[in-house]
């Protein structure tokens, strides 16, 4: 029996509808409203059990929480966060590779460790300023009381005075800002990882480091080193040091400089992804369960409004390639 043309014709009309329906579904499950559509990697350039790896998997258990789906936590130290970022830039373009770093990825940029230019060729999903503080510190039975008496140290005998850091990369710049304001020039060496830097630094193997200010406290309480004072992204003292003056506030005025923590993701992603995974970043962020996990972990952390945080990005990374220009490192 034939079928009647007209009764075909409508047939094949809400099947085109039916499929056209579910194409805009599928690709609004992709990104969209329905975003995250299954488990999210979350891409952490550090070994697990560091600073960065710690925060990310706070944020990333509560993310777990209220986004319904698996947020894993992916640790890709190699390269300096390099190997990291590509493997998220090359990323499939529907928000479930996702890279969490910081400032530092700036750095490996300006200095040449990495090719990708962050601000150009990833999308922002969210920056979280730093709350903490890098402390400048010496050991228990140095002769430097002050920052004053090392910077007096330095002066006197030029390129002799060692300060730890980990080359090209925070540290190096906190340095360097130091050495711009205060005239001193101290031989920056590479001292590792802030494990390696207090070992040394105990060791009485280098003169000064410029160690996280967490790990650096509860050596100082038990009376292992000394903190002569801290550098932050603000002037201010760092509030879990309330007692430690920053060098800001001593006088050395261009040495504020932070980290901030980066969300990012391949450079394509849909407006309508990036605002979904800002706001599930910013609930969690400002949950007070989870402000109180970073406080007591010392990684106190504030969001940025997504609206101004793409200015504070390219802030960030102008900087950045001003002081890796200063010391010299720049590319």
């Amino acid at each position: 029996m034939k079928m009647n043309r007209k009764i075909i014709a409508a047939g094949l009309m809400a099947l085109v509808s039916a499929m056209s329906g579910f194409a805009a579904g599928s690709k609004d499950a992709s990104g969209g409203a329905n975003w995250p559509t299954g488990p999210v990697q979350m891409v952490v350039p550090a070994k697990a059990g560091g600073g960065t790896d710690i925060v990310g998997r706070i944020i990333a258990g509560e993310l777990q929480k209220t986004q319904g789906k698996g947020f894993v936590i992916v640790n890709q130290a190699s390269g300096g966060g390099s190997v990291a970022a590509d493997m998220v830039r090359t990323a499939k373009e529907d928000g479930l590779t996702i890279l969490f770093f910081h400032t530092s990825l700036l750095v490996n940029y300006h200095t040449g460790l990495y090719e990708q230019n962050p601000v150009t060729e990833f999308s922002l999903l969210s920056l979280m300023r730093v709350g903490g503080s890098y402390a400048l510190a010496v050991g228990i039975n140095s002769p430097y009381k002050t920052v004053a008496d090392l910077v007096a140290a330095a002066k006197a005998k030029p390129g002799q005075v060692t300060l730890g850091v980990q080359l090209k990369s925070s540290t190096h710049f906190m340095a360097g800002l130091l050495m711009k304001d205060s005239g001193a020039q101290f031989k920056a060496v590479e001292a590792g990882s802030d494990a390696d830097k207090l070992v040394t630094l105990q060791g009485g193997n280098i003169d000064a480091a410029l160690i996280n200010t967490p790990g650096c406290l509860q050596y100082a309480q038990a009376g292992k080193l000394r903190i002569l004072a801290t550098i932050a992204g603000t002037p201010n003292r760092d509030s879990a040091a309330p007692d430690i003056p920053s060098c800001a506030e001593l006088g050395y005025k261009s040495t504020v400089f932070g980290l901030d923590f980066l969300v990012l993701g391949p450079k394509n992603i849909s407006p309508e992804v990036v605002k979904k995974i800002n706001a599930a970043f910013e609930t969690v962020c400002k949950d007070p369960k989870v402000t109180e996990q970073l406080a007591k972990a010392r990684f106190p952390i504030e969001f940025i409004p997504f609206d101004q945080s793409l200015a504070a990005f390219k802030e960030g990374d102008e900087k950045v390639g001003q002081t890796a220009k200063l010391l010299g490192i720049g590319k």
